[in-house]
């Protein structure tokens, strides 16, 4: 779970490769505000189509904050939320007599 300087390392879905690449973005552009606000404006286009597409948007917002802090605590939350499974994706047979 801790990687390095206590960075936990989760394997996070194919869908975020893109998420990903924004927030790093915004970490190393810290001194141009513009071209940050630029790359949230896009962090939100992308939020709304992934969600739109039918992506849990609990499980979304969990990817941005682990993208946006890489603590160990969003860590921990983000695999809670991969770990569980989805109630749309999951049927429930009961079997009754």
């Amino acid at each position: 779970m801790y990687g390095f300087h206590n960075q936990p390392h989760v394997d996070v879905p194919d869908w975020s490769r893109l998420l990903s690449n924004y927030y790093w973005r915004i970490r190393n552009e810290s001194r141009d505000k513009s071209k940050r606000r630029r790359y949230y404006r896009y962090i939100a286009k992308e939020k709304l189509r992934l969600v739109k597409s039918g992506i849990d948007q609990e499980l979304v917002n969990a990817v941005c904050r682990y993208f946006a802090s890489f603590n160990v605590i969003t860590g921990r939350k983000l695999q809670k939320l991969l770990m569980a499974q989805s109630p749309q994706l999951t049927f429930d047979f009961v079997y009754s007599d």
